[in-house]
């Protein structure tokens, strides 16, 4: 997607907005300070998804929030197994490597953050275009990247061809991935609104 320099700024703006209030919520989650790095934001096409995570038969675990309201689409977040794990250690505020697999406190941590992150990112949303939008439950997958991608590929394949991917991470020690996937209506009413408020 081609953005104006404007509309590129009021984007940057709303995802910095989004990780600033997922490390607040997730730092009263826990026992000590979680912080989300500064993102890196890039448009990528939905066929070259998978290799953000390593490619179509790699192994990954996600969380997926939906998007539903006055803008539809998909959130993801998405890691490699053993970043997931690292992410568990520091939730829980265990010693580096001590999740191995994930049970099902791990599990339900993990499906936490998607629910914090998603939220803050539909409440930014909110708060900088005026738009009504709300996330769906958390559900936490562990797949191929390729069959968890696919599905959302080939929705949103019917109206557009890219997905906003914001490279981040947790404590500067864990990285992650989150997908923003309004779709193409959505997303270009989302920019157009970012643009006229700023």
């Amino acid at each position: 997607m081609k953005l104006q320099p404007s509309q590129w700024t009021a984007l940057e703006q709303m995802v910095t907005q989004a990780l600033a209030e997922s490390s607040r919520s997730l730092s009263q989650m826990t026992t000590g300070e979680i912080r989300l790095d500064a993102p890196q934001l890039s448009f990528v096409p939905l066929r070259e998804l998978p290799g953000v995570a390593g490619g179509p038969d790699h192994v990954v675990t996600a969380v997926y929030v939906g998007i539903e309201g006055e803008l539809q689409g998909h959130v993801i977040l998405l890691f490699q197994p053993k970043e997931a794990r690292a992410l568990v250690d520091l939730l829980l505020g265990h010693p580096a490597g001590t999740c191995r697999e994930l049970d099902e406190l791990g599990r339900s941590a993990l499906a936490e953050v998607g629910n914090i992150c998603g939220s803050a990112f539909m409440n930014a949303i909110a708060d900088r275009s005026g738009l009504e939008v709300k996330p769906t439950p958390p559900v936490l997958l562990e797949d191929m990247a390729g069959a968890i991608l696919q599905t959302v590929a080939t929705d949103l394949l019917l109206t557009g061809d890219e997905a906003l991917v914001i490279a981040t991470g947790f404590n500067g020690a864990v990285p992650g991935h989150f997908l923003l996937m309004p779709n193409t209506e959505s997303m270009a009413r989302l920019i157009t609104t970012l643009e006229a408020i700023r």
